[in-house]
């Protein structure tokens, strides 16, 4: 089995969803852990964050990505 690594937490599904999607893009399979009951207590996002994992393998790329990404944005 595939390990994996935390990449980064967020405060809510949708920006975790936009970096999943930006990494995909890029090559880079990640996956979301959210302890929201499926997306019917959202709320709880605010409370445990949402984890975005990596593999090991892509990990340090990964983080390459998105803190260019993140420089990105705020340069706007």
């Amino acid at each position: 089995m595939k390990e994996f690594k935390k990449l980064k937490i967020f405060t809510s599904k949708i920006e975790a969803e936009i970096a999943k999607s930006y990494l995909e893009s890029k090559g880079i399979k990640s996956y979301i852990l959210a302890d929201d009951a499926g997306n019917m207590v959202p709320s709880q996002d605010f409370v445990s964050g949402v984890i975005l994992l990596v593999g090991k393998n892509d990990y340090k790329n990964a983080k390459e990505i998105l803190t260019l990404l993140n420089n990105s944005s705020s340069e706007h």
